[in-house]
């Protein structure tokens, strides 16, 4: 070994002596170093006791010896990670309390199927020992006794059957039927399990069995909504909860054949903590209340402070809010009972450990909460300088909330906003179980806004923002519709104890020549108006059908287009038509009628009668139909033949137009021998075709015959009966109106008045003697 070597070899050695001799101080360095950091950080904490600028304070500080429990920390900062889903457990893998039963005896109503094994027995003057299996058809064989089908019986029922079927081969012999192997079959689980997928599994299998053999539902499903779905359709809706708290095997139905079990995902939950007897988290269902969920927690302890259960609960402004509820004054189901939601945190204190000196910042803030409170603890420690305070906070007003010892609370409120700047005199010092409430501002402040009416797409109210201009409220409203008014618009601005300021806009320099100048800045309550186009053209329709060439829908060319001019264009009547029986239907009338209000005019037209009891009722003699009036009566064939004319109508939209075809004949209805229709006679009068008919019945009202001509016109009267009728004419005779006549009634009253009379008189005549 040379000299180079040993040298190196002496100075490694001497490098681990060294670090060997240094290691037990460096080791007291670190651990001094340690306690010097943790004794500087607990005096900074003793400095400013119960606050932190990053979070509430949940507990007493480190160091302070408050005599409280361990549980009542853990009720100001919970520690979800020791409360557990509710029923999950069951399905671990060290709870095979669902694995599948393939050793219990079938059950009296269990039907069988194919692949059920069967095994016969029979004794006295006939000896078999006979092991079946119900084969694909349902059936077993018997030797002798031949095939006998046995699918979806019962046991006993199955057992009666095979005796009957060997009874006509043998004689005096007993017979006995068990179960053997059972059959297998093959459902499927789907949705939020942890093993999804197709299980074959024993003929006895229910549910759970299945729901067990695929791991059960992972956190993310539901164990109160869990569905047993069988030929596309739920069979049934299954709470897991009343299974395991109530014990019902009818929570738990037996499986068929090519069933699915589906796990949705989870409802609401919620947590429940502290004085239960079962504190864990709880999906709810059906909009549960807190007295339901203290049922499902096992209910109360002995030990549960009753008069204040607080709620920890998300508010709709992305903060929290504290509820407490005073449970001895709750009624369950009723509205004192508290409903619960999605997130909610529910703990229970105990009477051992009621909490004091504490206080509760709630609302617009970073992290609301309960803080424990100290001496000399202000508002201004509360809300950390303004550091805890939301970027939204209203500042002008908070509310501090303090019970008084009689039990009444007082309302004190506070100026955030001077208090932030300095202005110290503003600070409320806290007293215990103060509660402070920062409102947000959108809560508190109304927000600016501006309408806008008429011709937009999208018309209505909108937020008034910074800077916004008239043409920037007409894009949020989807833009103008193309029959707008572009030359004038109306801005109509709130002035205070005044009327309405009015600007008149022209649109066509705000949105076309896009001049700044000219687009107003708008103000909060400013209503915007765009006007109709009085030239616009919205393509109004009418509709022609029947005999003519080109029936359908049609355009109007103009606001002056006439009936003529849709005959033309339509290409003129077929050889077919019937010009004058044409119905022409306005829908327009019956809009025209309800507005105005024909119906409570002719509704107090109708006369008022008496009753026997002296009530007063009106009757309804005459019917209010305005869709039965919509029909205009033309005279169409003179329309034609002038071209136009006098006679002709101006179209509007909506018109519809109907050419029929040449009638049959002439119809006969009402009060005739024979109603029905009677062919046409160019020379024949009323009087021919109602003898024709076999004439008018007795019951018939000769004095008002009706005629009504092909174009609705109608004639009535006793001159009707020697009118001369036309082709699709119809005559109708109306019933006599028959009058009951109360003879008795008539008898009554004339024998009143008689002896009225008769007493006066006497009455008169005795005076005088």
């Amino acid at each position: 070994m040379g000299r180079r070597t040993c040298l190196f070899l002496l100075l490694v050695l001497i490098i681990i002596l060294y670090c060997i001799s240094w290691r037990p101080a460096l080791c007291e360095v670190i651990d001094t170093t340690a306690g010097a950091a943790a004794t500087d950080l607990n005096g900074v904490r003793q400095d400013q006791p119960g606050l932190s600028d990053e979070e509430p304070t949940t507990g007493p500080p480190p160091g302070w010896d408050t005599g409280r429990s361990d549980t009542d920390k853990q009720l100001i900062r919970p520690d979800d990670k020791a409360l557990r889903p509710f029923g999950y457990d069951v399905f671990g893998d060290e709870a095979p309390g669902f694995a599948a039963a393939d050793q219990l005896v079938a059950p009296e109503d269990y039907i069988l199927g194919p692949g059920d094994q069967l095994i016969v027995n029979t004794w006295e003057r006939v000896d078999l020992n006979l092991t079946l299996t119900v084969d694909r058809e349902g059936k077993i064989f018997i030797p002798r006794a031949g095939d006998i089908v046995v699918r979806g019986l019962t046991i006993q029922q199955a057992r009666e059957r095979i005796h009957a079927a060997m009874a006509v081969v043998y004689s005096n012999f007993e017979l006995s039927l068990t179960m053997g192997r059972l059959r297998s079959m093959t459902v499927y689980v789907f949705g939020e399990t942890r093993r999804p997928g197709a299980y074959t599994v024993s003929s006895l299998s229910t549910v759970f069995n299945a729901l067990y053999q695929a791991g059960g539902p992972s956190e993310r499903g539901s164990l109160r909504n869990i569905r047993l779905m069988r030929g596309n359709q739920v069979i049934e809706d299954i709470d897991f909860y009343d299974f395991l708290l109530s014990g019902r095997r009818g929570a738990d139905p037996r499986l068929q054949p090519g069933d699915v079990v589906f796990v949705p995902i989870i409802g609401p939950r919620v947590i429940v903590r502290g004085e239960v007897k079962r504190p864990g988290m709880y999906e709810l269902k059906n909009a549960e209340r807190l007295s339901s969920l203290l049922a499902l927690a096992g209910g109360l302890t002995a030990e549960a402070h009753l008069e204040r259960i607080m709620i920890d609960r998300i508010a709709e402004s992305d903060g929290r809010k504290l509820i407490d509820v005073d449970y001895t004054r709750v009624s369950p189901g009723d509205s004192t009972d508290v409903c619960l939601v999605d997130g909610d945190d529910v703990s229970v204190f105990s009477i051992f450990e009621v909490r004091s000196d504490v206080v509760w910042l709630e609302g617009a803030v970073r992290r609301p909460g309960a803080f424990e409170r100290f001496d000399s603890m202000s508002v201004f420690d509360l809300i950390g300088g303004g550091s805890r305070l939301a970027p939204d906070a209203y500042l002008e007003r908070a509310d501090l909330e303090r019970a008084g010892e009689d039990g009444e609370a007082s309302l004190i409120p506070i100026n955030l906003k001077r208090l932030c700047d300095g202005e110290g005199e503003l600070d409320v010092r806290l007293e215990d179980k103060d509660r402070l409430i920062v409102y947000d501002r959108a809560t508190i402040m109304r927000r600016p806004q501006v309408s806008i009416d008429g011709l937009v797409k999208n018309p209505g109210t909108y937020e008034l923002l910074g800077s916004m201009r008239l043409s920037d409220l007409i894009f949020r409203a989807g833009n103008l519709n193309k029959n707008a008014f572009l030359m004038r618009a109306e801005i109509a601005r709130y002035r205070p104890g005044l009327p309405p300021e009015l600007i008149t806009v022209d649109l066509r320099d705000v949105l076309i020549q896009r001049d700044l100048t000219q687009d107003i800045l708008l103000c909060d309550d400013d209503r915007v108006f765009i006007r109709q186009n009085p030239e616009g053209y919205d393509f109004p329709t009418v509709h022609i059908a029947g005999e003519v060439k080109f029936p359908g829908n049609y355009a109007l060319s103009g606001p002056q287009e006439t009936l003529y001019d849709l005959v033309e264009r339509s290409g003129w009547l077929t050889p077919r038509a019937f010009p004058e029986g044409t119905i022409f239907i306005r829908r327009q009338i019956s809009e025209d009628l309800r507005r105005q209000g024909l119906e409570h005019v002719l509704m107090q037209s109708q006369p008022i009668v008496q009753d026997t009891n002296g009530g007063y009722t009106r009757q309804e003699l005459l019917a209010f139909d305005p869709e039965r009036m919509t029909r205009i009566v033309l005279d169409v064939p003179s329309i034609l033949r002038n071209r136009g004319g006098e006679d002709d109508i101006v179209l509007q939209d909506g018109d519809h137009i109907h050419v029929p075809s040449v009638p049959s004949g002439v119809q006969l209805m009402g009060a005739v021998a024979s109603a029905g229709t009677i062919k046409y006679h160019p020379d024949w009068k009323v009087s021919a075709y109602l003898r024709e008919a076999g004439g008018l019945t007795s019951a018939a009202n000769k004095s008002e015959l009706r005629l009504i001509r092909a174009n609705g016109q109608v004639i009535s009267g006793k001159s009707v009966i020697g009118k001369r009728v036309q082709i699709g004419d119809a005559v109708f005779a109306p019933p006599r109106i028959k009058k009951d006549k109360d003879w008795f009634k008539y008898v009554t009253t004339a024998t009143s008045l008689v002896a009225s009379v008769a007493t006066t008189w006497l009455i008169v005549d005795n005076i005088g003697n």
